[in-house]
């Protein structure tokens, strides 16, 4: 897998590690956070209800028991490294090699409306 971390960096991103896959966080929250403010809900493939929900990534999850976790500012680079990994991860025989992105969609500071209900 160290191969795969040096990759990650010639791809763009800042920093890459190996981490446990059972301490990647799923929560319920994230999906309401998304139906009740994000403006590309049921707009975008990869957003709610398109989107697997958490229960069901849970269980994806527990199937693995290492990922690589990637960091850097440009999403679209990020997002292009992890398929690029996946891709190579399984031509170097690891089969079940999936890449999952979270980021804040491209101008959009966070995914939340312009203003709170009621503000004016």
């Amino acid at each position: 897998m160290e191969y795969l971390l040096k990759r990650a960096l010639e791809l763009g991103a800042e920093k890459a590690k190996i981490i446990d896959a059972e301490t990647v966080a799923v929560e319920e929250w994230v999906r309401w956070k998304c139906q009740y403010g994000c403006p590309l809900f049921e707009k975008a493939p990869f957003h709610p209800p398109f989107a697997p929900d958490a229960a069901s990534t849970k269980r994806v999850l527990g199937e693995y028991t290492k990922a690589i976790l990637l960091n850097g500012p440009n999403g679209q680079t990020l997002s292009e490294a992890a398929v690029k990994l996946e891709g190579e991860a399984y031509h170097r025989g690891y089969y079940k090699a999936f890449a999952l992105v979270a980021l804040v969609p491209s101008g959009l500071s966070a995914c939340a409306p312009a203003s709170a209900p009621g503000a004016t």
